[in-house]
């Protein structure tokens, strides 16, 4: 039986909501320079919002595909669905502004055929922390 694991984080961006929504829009134009662990991004479908995309992932070691829906809410949140690949599901970043920054908040539920409920919820949060970091690695670059 595969269950869905729900995992839930948070993280302070050292910046402005409006900037971390630049970063957000910045991903799509530059989204190897933020992720380096992304191969290749192949639009699938692009009717405003929100964008169907196929990337290749530098996963440990492995070349992973994932197909994932995008759809913005400026400035409040991002949702990812993730259609196809080793993880499906969800994926929901909240955004608030707060002294200090901006806070995001992510809310998974996450299902995968390949991993039991443990693996499956280790792999997800070092998706989110390895994404955040190289988020706010990128962000301390930007204007």
């Amino acid at each position: 039986m595969i269950r869905m694991v729900k995992v839930t984080d948070d993280g302070l961006f050292p910046a402005s909501r409006e900037k971390v929504w630049r970063l957000i829009q910045a991903h799509n134009t530059d989204v190897y320079n933020i992720h380096p662990s992304v191969k290749s991004v192949k639009p699938l479908r692009k009717e405003g919002n929100p964008d169907v995309v196929e990337q290749e992932w530098d996963i440990n070691g492995q070349r992973v595909k994932i197909v994932a829906k995008f759809t913005a809410n400026p400035p409040n949140n991002l949702t990812i669905e993730f259609l196809e690949g080793p993880m499906t599901g969800k994926m929901v970043n909240n955004y608030t502004e707060v002294s200090g920054g901006t806070k995001v908040v992510t809310e998974c539920d996450m299902k995968s055929k390949l991993m039991d409920d443990k693996q499956l919820e280790g792999a997800v949060k070092q998706f989110l922390n390895d994404g955040f970091n190289d988020d706010v690695r990128y962000l301390n670059k930007m204007k």
